[in-house]
């Protein structure tokens, strides 16, 4: 297992995380892991889709990125990290603590970019 994967698989661990997907800024999948009611593809595709479009709305309002942004749904929450050319998404279920989670998900965020970095 590459250290990609272990960040995923150690995040995806923490309370209340449905899965985690490491994705390039044109939806292919570097690495997941994933409960089994979500697909990578669908996941990957929405990612795409919500960075460009966010990235391009806020470019229009005179912001010229973002780090971070959150989706509060009915069932769950979803993060999406900027990780410079690639994108870490994170699945919630609707009861998980964002706070508490925050930290794992930093931790992951940060070894995420040092292993993108070796690459």
């Amino acid at each position: 297992m590459n250290s990609i994967q272990e960040s995923l698989t150690e995040l995806y661990r923490a309370p209340g995380v449905k899965g985690c997907v490491f994705v390039t800024s044109d939806g292919l999948v570097v690495a997941e892991a994933l409960d089994n009611k979500y697909r990578e593809d669908v996941v990957a595709g929405l990612a795409s889709y919500l960075m460009m479009t966010t990235s391009k709305v806020l470019k229009e309002g005179g912001i010229d990125r973002f780090d971070q942004f959150t989706v509060h749904a009915a069932h769950g929450k979803v993060v999406f990290i900027d990780l410079s050319g690639s994108v870490l998404v994170v699945l919630l279920d609707q009861f998980a603590d964002l706070n508490g989670c925050r930290a794992e998900i930093r931790s992951a965020t940060q070894r995420l970019r040092r292993s993108a970095r070796m690459c």
